[in-house]
């Protein structure tokens, strides 16, 4: 009898190890299909969202991104082609995959023809939607000239409230280069008359333009309100003459003019002049009719050979309420003046950006903004006597730091009533920053904040001086205490927060 039970009982043992294997298996499989039947639920519900909501996400979605979805069902396939904002940028365009057959026309080619596809697949489609923002990024390649073809066309009939070009330079290092790139930019200007017709921003580089063609840019486009020059050229002797309805901010960085004449520009706000070239005959700017110039912007690396300019004499059309200066290291070229020529140009001015003064130049004559502007709320200084790049050598006398310092010495009762924020970067603990801000601290009777902090390291070659700011509590406390005996009431005073500091060159 056992003989014959055991196995039996072996048996039964078996197949109950095989039902809860069983059972487990279907309890996993349940599992499998519940967390599958969720997962589609929850896909579901996206998809169940209406068109205009699903739209709204894609938008937030860089283009390349959002045609991916196409694949995901037949409702999502061309939902992504109904989007009121069409940015299409050439850098957003990257290839890993090293047997692409467009790898050997090269990156930038390569990137540049994904524009032109994609240019041509968004406003190919016959969708009547209407677009409020087409904002193209592409490259002044030949094969470009098929972006401005599609975008011309679908102005005619398609509804397209706002067109951005930001067109790149093919090359740029060569006079030949720029005078190519100037020649192919005009043969796509007169291409595509509708589409530069409807442009509101603007932005070119590396070009070499005359004169009448930039008038013919300026008076065909007549829609833009945003134009930026960047590394053009007209030539030094060139005059440009500027009248334009709508622009509002205009930039012109790095560029060769012999002058810039806003003569009249009714709707500028914002004006931007980065970089000009030496002339001790004339200054490189003149303001004729622009009511609205609210910010200015002026930056360049002066010669001895550069004209010292009288703000009053530069600004006596112009109510400023921001200004940024930016001296690049070099000498300073503007004049101090007394209150009463300055005070009636700058009796609107509120932010005052004083950027790069070299370290051989004290701040006393910053001063005279003090006493010309009673709104004055903020003061900005930076600091810095480092640059990446060296002029050639036949150039070097032609910079000097120290040649004709500018001198101010301000009244000893000047009084300031708005002034609410000092801010110094490059702070040391010398002699020249502390009579500076005792001065301030002095005059400014309302003064609530003043912020100092270290120069930093530059952004280019990570350079970081070795400077005396002070980095431990200690000197931090002693600092403060010096200045709140200067005044009687209360005052904040702010250092950069030690985490941040840069690590000290080697």
């Amino acid at each position: 009898m056992t003989d014959f039970v055991q196995p039996k009982a072996v048996e039964m043992a078996a197949d109950v190890k095989e039902l809860k294997q069983e059972d487990l298996a279907t309890k996993q499989t349940d599992q499998e299909d519940l967390a599958s039947t969720k997962q589609t639920d929850e896909e579901d519900w996206l998809s169940s969202l209406p068109d205009d909501i699903l739209s709204s996400i894609l938008e937030r979605l860089q283009l390349h991104e959002a045609a991916r979805t196409s694949i995901l069902s037949r409702r999502w396939r061309y939902l992504f082609i109904f989007r009121s904002q069409v940015v299409i940028d050439a850098d957003a365009f990257h290839y890993k995959d090293n047997k692409s057959s467009m790898l050997a026309l090269g990156d930038l080619a390569q990137r540049n023809a994904c524009v032109v596809k994609a240019t041509k697949s968004m406003l190919a489609q016959s969708s009547q939607c209407p677009i409020s923002l087409l904002r193209i990024r592409f490259h002044l390649v030949e094969e470009s000239i098929g972006i401005i073809h599609r975008v011309d066309g679908a102005l005619s009939d398609r509804k397209i409230a706002t067109v951005h070009f930001l067109i790149l330079p093919e090359g740029h290092r060569t006079e030949d280069e720029l005078v190519t790139n100037g020649r192919r930019f005009m043969r796509f200007f007169y291409a595509g008359p509708r589409a530069f017709t409807s442009l509101s921003y603007l932005h070119i580089h590396h070009l070499m333009l005359s004169i009448d063609d930039v008038v013919n840019v300026l008076n065909t486009c007549k829609k833009l309100e945003h134009l930026i020059f960047q590394s053009c050229e007209c030539g030094f002797e060139s005059v440009l003459q500027i009248e334009h309805p709508h622009l509002t901010t205009l930039v012109f960085d790095g560029c060769i003019f012999g002058k810039i004449e806003l003569n009249w520009l009714p709707s500028l706000k914002c004006f931007s002049y980065w970089t000009w070239f030496f002339s001790q005959d004339q200054y490189p700017l003149s303001l004729g009719y622009v009511p609205q110039l609210s910010t200015l912007n002026l930056r360049n690396q002066a010669s001895i050979m550069h004209k010292s300019i009288r703000l009053s004499e530069l600004l006596c059309n112009a109510t400023i309420s921001l200004l940024d200066l930016d001296f690049e290291c070099e000498r300073i070229w503007v004049e101090p003046e007394a209150p009463k020529v300055f005070g009636p140009l700058f009796q609107y001015l509120q932010i005052l950006i004083l950027q790069n003064i070299h370290e051989e130049c004290d701040l006393d004559w910053t001063m005279f903004f003090l006493e010309a502007a009673p709104l004055l709320k903020q003061v900005s200084i930076k600091v810095w006597d480092h640059a990446c790049y060296n002029s050639a050598e036949e150039w070097q006398d032609m910079y000097q730091k120290g040649y004709n310092l500018p001198r101010w010495e301000a009244r000893a009762d000047l009084k300031h009533c708005n002034l609410k924020v000092l801010s110094i970067k490059g702070y040391q603990v010398e002699e020249k920053f502390t009579t500076y801000i005792r001065r301030v601290v002095e005059a400014a009777a309302n003064l609530k904040l003043i912020l100092l902090s270290h120069s930093g390291s530059c952004e280019q070659c990570e350079f970081s001086p070795s400077t005396r700011y002070p980095r431990t509590h200690e000197e931090r406390l002693q600092i403060k205490e010096q200045i709140e005996e200067w005044r009687s009431s209360p005052l904040k005073i702010g250092f950069e927060p030690l985490e941040c500091r840069p690590s000290p060159t080697k």
